[in-house]
């Protein structure tokens, strides 16, 4: 395995928090472009958070972001996107109010108002489960557990999440 041998900086940011308290923790990692997926992936393992945002500059939007979890890349992540555009903007380097992200699931726009960071989502895809019983037997549900008659969904917006 390709080993990292430079020093990373990893920001530890909270997106989501008020005041100074509370919020959801995201590692960001500027100036990113060197980096390989499997250094991005060492260093999401070494941070130990749920996503690592890595910013590298673009040739379709303002900034490129790759997400890592300890385990994997993944398509899209709103808190380390919010996390990663408000600190580039309370840093200076995003000096406009509107800017956009390349991310492996598309563009989206960005507008900052203050120190905040809003993030366009796109539109919900949803697609109905076939298998209804495995995802139950997987959650340690059976049939009587759920609402009769209601469909269970797959939502995808850059992830995908079951409704059940």
């Amino acid at each position: 395995m390709e080993k990292l041998k430079q020093k990373i900086t990893v920001q530890i940011l909270n997106a989501f928090a008020e005041h100074g308290k509370g919020g959801n923790p995201a590692g960001v990692v500027l100036n990113a472009d060197a980096l390989t997926d499997k250094n991005k992936l060492e260093i999401a393992k070494k941070v130990g958070l749920s996503e690592t945002a890595f910013v590298s500059k673009s040739t379709t939007d303002d900034f490129k972001l790759d997400f890592f979890t300890p385990n994997k890349q993944i398509a899209h992540c709103g808190h380390a996107t919010v996390a990663t555009f408000s600190y580039l903007k309370q840093m200076g380097i995003l000096t406009k109010n509107s800017s956009s992200k390349e991310t492996i699931d598309g563009s989206r726009k960005i507008e900052i108002i203050g120190d905040l960071a809003f993030m366009e989502q796109l539109p919900p895809k949803y697609t109905e489960i076939n298998d209804k019983h495995a995802v139950l037997q997987s959650l340690g549900l059976g049939t009587a557990d759920v609402l009769p008659n209601v469909p269970m969904l797959s939502a995808h917006t850059g992830n995908s999440f079951l409704l059940i």
